[in-house]
């Protein structure tokens, strides 16, 4: 009787299905178009959140090593989607202006522009087949489900380790930990997802989701402001426009954190999960 991982760990099975599922419309060789980008930074963050679930049963070490051949793919295509999002994110924030201010704001918004499209043009995104097929290699050579109920154990842990960082945030406010309870309640979300009952799962699942929304904009918010603090550094004559638009900004930031305070109030309520699969 066999027991290769791709029969016996359905961890290692839903991986497999997300990987033929974001690739499936990218012949091998082409040029991934924006869908196909998005297809697979989103699969790289859902492999990624199914890699916790080994938690704690598997080393650390081998889990790590895992998820840096995903974090390196997902890299490669950063570049193309922050030079994207960026501009969106300025354009709507400048027709919040006062007239004179949006007026002023234009200057920058064309010198962003074009800052972030030379930065996307030097990028060298990895083959997207070729990467995945390399992690999931190393992926079924390295992580093995020493018990049927690991996955729920990993599940818990991804749930209390996501709640911590909540209730960080809750109480100090710094961005960092905020950043960090996006990136854990994503991969309680993708498990979620991917795991669990979808009935039994269906509210916590759509809290989830306007979580990572709203954090997923607090993000934006963040990469724009580092962005625009730099461009002030380059040109002086930015200056006034910069500051404007970070005046915005920190009254979007600021209501990024209390909408998201109150979806954790809502979500991490209990010590453990209240989720199984």
């Amino acid at each position: 009787m066999k027991h290769s991982a791709d029969q016996t760990d359905p961890i290692f099975q839903a991986a497999r299905k997300q990987v033929r599922k974001a690739l499936k419309a990218l012949p091998a060789g082409a040029t991934p178009s924006d869908e196909d980008i998005h297809a697979i930074r989103v699969c790289s963050k859902k492999l990624r959140a199914l890699l916790q679930l080994y938690r704690p049963g598997c080393a650390k070490a081998d889990i790590k090593q895992v998820e840096q051949g995903l974090k390196q793919l997902a890299a490669s295509y950063a570049g193309l989607r922050d030079a994207h999002v960026q501009e969106k994110t300025l354009g709507r924030l400048i027709t919040c202006l006062p007239p004179q201010q949006e007026a002023e704001a234009q200057p920058l918004f064309a010198y962003l522009a074009a800052e972030t499209s030379a930065s996307s043009s030097q990028v060298s995104p990895q083959d997207p087949h070729q990467g995945f097929a390399e992690i999931l290699a190393d992926w079924q050579a390295k992580l093995k489900l020493k018990h049927r109920k690991d996955p729920a154990k990993g599940l818990d842990y991804t749930y209390r380790r996501a709640r911590a960082l909540a209730l960080e945030a809750h109480g100090g406010g710094e961005d960092e930990t905020y950043h960090q309870c996006r990136k854990w309640s994503k991969y309680y979300l993708y498990q979620a997802q991917l795991l669990c009952n979808r009935k039994a799962a269906k509210a916590s699942i759509e809290l989830l989701k306007q979580l990572g929304e709203r954090l997923g904009l607090f993000q934006d918010h963040c990469v724009l402001e580092d962005s625009l603090q730099a461009s002030a550094a380059q040109r002086p004559e930015l200056s006034s426009a910069v500051t404007h638009v970070l005046a915005a900004l920190a009254e979007q930031k600021q209501a990024d954190k209390e909408h998201a305070r109150q979806l954790f109030e809502q979500l991490y309520q209990q010590p453990h999960g209240p989720l199984n699969c």
